[in-house]
């Protein structure tokens, strides 16, 4: 069931709080947890945000199974009044992160805003690197194997190549002496200091 409310008390140290609301009689215990959207901290002695009491917010409750300090009911979602609702959690499990937004008030607290784990994952796309080109010859070639290598000026010690990359249709191979172009980058393989990506015979 969700009410409106005001704080009454929040204990940093103690992690807990008390929402009272007609809907409540004798208050609602609240946890940290239970915090959405935006809460303050005590950054100086603790990261745990909580509420300001006489803050009005927004709550789900439930009837606790047992009284907790006393109280029949405990706030399983709590967010200031006028602040966008939270969003139904996806999924068995989800994160958020808390970050402050201004410097603290006179009372020492701050005031944390939430934002999900995903939103704040979400970075510039990152173009992919593009491949060197190089023209060259093929040195050797393990037809068993499926690998070989090419030599090129931009090279140096060649660039190991596996079957997989050679442009065309079916059993795919390269004969030692035979002209190709191919696409590479730097990696170790085998020893070699470059591995090709693309090969196209000439």
């Amino acid at each position: 069931m969700v009410s409106t409310g005001v704080v009454r008390e929040w204990h940093f140290d103690g992690r807990w709080g008390v929402i009272d609301s007609d809907d409540t009689p004798g208050g609602a215990y609240a946890r940290p947890h239970a915090v959405r959207v935006e809460g303050v901290a005590d950054l100086d002695r603790s990261p745990i945000r909580g509420l300001r009491p006489g803050t009005e917010v927004d709550f789900e409750w439930a009837t606790a199974h047992e009284p907790v300090r006393g109280m029949h009911y405990h706030v399983e979602c709590v967010w200031p009044r006028g602040t966008t609702a939270p969003s139904a959690r996806e999924g068995a499990f989800q994160t958020s992160f808390w970050h402050s937004v201004d410097a603290p008030g006179p009372d020492g607290l701050t005031v944390m805003r939430e934002e999900s784990a995903r939103d704040s994952m979400k970075t510039a796309a990152i173009e992919p690197r593009p491949f060197l080109t190089a023209l060259g010859t093929v040195r050797l070639w393990h037809d068993e194997q499926g690998w070989g290598v090419l030599d090129a000026d931009s090279t140096p010690g060649g660039a190991w190549a596996h079957f997989s990359t050679i442009v065309g249709e079916g059993f795919r191979r390269l004969d030692p002496g035979q002209r190709v172009e191919f696409n590479y980058e730097p990696a170790i393989q085998d020893g070699f200091r470059f591995q090709a990506v693309t090969v196209r015979t000439l």
